[in-house]
């Protein structure tokens, strides 16, 4: 069985806003948008998208520069 949250984001994808499916699943939105943001970033890595460690955006992975970066300590 689905959680809350997972059916929260299944009515979501189906058309439904965020506010009305978190609350016919009795969770809240802030709830639901963490998990469709968790949800987006793992769609990313799995289409070779990767964060930029300067910015924070998604980018293709052959495009980050790892040489350039400073090195930590």
């Amino acid at each position: 069985m689905p959680s809350k949250t997972q059916q929260a984001i299944a009515d979501h994808q189906a058309g439904m806003s965020v506010a009305q499916a978190a609350r016919k699943h009795e969770i809240s939105e802030t709830a639901v948008y963490a998990a469709l943001k968790r949800l987006a970033k793992k769609q990313a890595k799995e289409a070779g998208m990767q964060a930029c460690p300067c910015c924070g955006s998604m980018v293709p992975t052959e495009r980050i520069n790892r040489a350039v970066l400073k090195k930590t300590a």
